[in-house]
């Protein structure tokens, strides 16, 4: 059971969706909640990144060019069977399978405006109290809870002290989170603070008692995806994919057809076929992995300065040429 929280800034660019695809196939989460999609209605391709047609999905519109949340779930791993909507909030309910007992998943986009917040915050303390089943709450609660948690920004006391009331009053525990100390970056002025988080009810954690969360790198958002994690699983290498863009990479062809020729074998014209086809993908293989190794260090210096540069703003001032160097590398990955 592994869910992912994110918010996303919009959701219409192609290469937000790619950055979701990989992290569903990295981190194998069977629920995802998305924050500031920026939709007023669902495009018909906004399901492919999942990996599979048996997904559900609930969303709530953006109001203008704002807000909007959108819940993806794994349909073989939970059962939906009510859905809430309000404008801050979506609501999932539903049945996880081997999890005794009604889950339910709160995807939450908190407001600026603290007269907003608070009413939010009532409204989210009598929505946990109408019904028994694990809460999850997770988003953007667009809040903090001690200075601690907001790094450059001027820390408002009554902000959090009504944050932290709810947090009580609905019985919720805010689960300590790893990999970064703050989950928002706003990049301009080198700001930062811990916006996103998970909070759950001790029903779940009596259920889940090693439950964690990750805070992962960002990449395309000014926020990062945080992963509540509760099982690892390993469902062993990926299956064989060729890729059209290999074919207008230099030298492939020449690679191919020195495979084609290189193979030797025996046997029925269909049995030597298939060995053929075999020893040509061992090769691309092999080819593939040299290629991924030179590309990809590139990408990893890239990445590094990038979470480099983060983890320093986490603790002093970035200078005028670090903000311009993270901004350029960013843009370069």
């Amino acid at each position: 059971m592994n869910l992912l929280s994110l918010n996303i800034r919009g959701l219409w660019d192609s290469h937000k969706f790619d950055w979701l695809s990989c992290l569903r196939r990295e981190h194998k989460f069977s629920f995802s909640g998305i924050q500031e999609s920026r939709l007023d209605i669902l495009p018909s391709f906004i399901v492919d990144w999942w990996g599979g047609a048996n997904v559900g999905i609930e969303f709530v519109k953006s109001e203008g060019r704002s807000g909007g949340l959108v819940s993806f779930w794994d349909k073989d791993c939970f059962h939906v069977f009510n859905c809430i909507k309000y404008r801050y909030f979506l609501v999932v309910v539903g049945l996880w399978s081997g999890v005794v007992g009604e889950t339910i998943l709160v995807n939450v986009y908190a407001p600026q405006a603290p007269g907003e917040k608070k009413m939010l915050w009532n409204n989210l303390v009598d929505l946990i109290s109408s019904r028994q089943g694990n809460w999850v709450f997770f988003g953007d609660f667009n809040a903090i809870r001690n200075p601690e948690e907001r790094f450059n920004y001027v820390f408002c006391p009554n902000i959090a002290a009504t944050f932290n009331k709810f947090i009580l009053e609905a019985g919720l525990i805010d689960l300590n989170m790893g990999g970064r100390k703050f989950t928002f970056f706003y990049e301009d002025r080198c700001k930062l603070s811990k916006l996103d988080c998970f909070l759950v009810c001790p029903n779940f954690m009596a259920v889940f008692p090693c439950a964690a969360v990750l805070a992962l790198p960002r990449e395309h958002s000014d926020h990062c995806p945080i992963l509540l994690r509760t099982c690892f699983l390993d469902f062993g290498p990926s299956p064989f994919r060729f890729f059209k863009s290999w074919l207008l990479r230099d030298g492939f062809d020449q690679l191919f057809i020195e495979a084609w020729n290189k193979f030797n074998g025996g046997g029925p014209s269909d049995r030597y076929l298939s060995d053929q086809l075999r020893f040509v993908k061992s090769c691309i293989k092999n080819w593939r992995r040299v290629e991924y190794e030179k590309e990809n260090k590139s990408l990893l210096d890239l990445r590094a300065r990038v979470d480099q540069l983060e983890l320093e703003a986490e603790d002093r001032l970035l200078s005028e040429f670090e903000i311009m160097e993270r901004r350029e590398k960013n843009i370069e990955y």
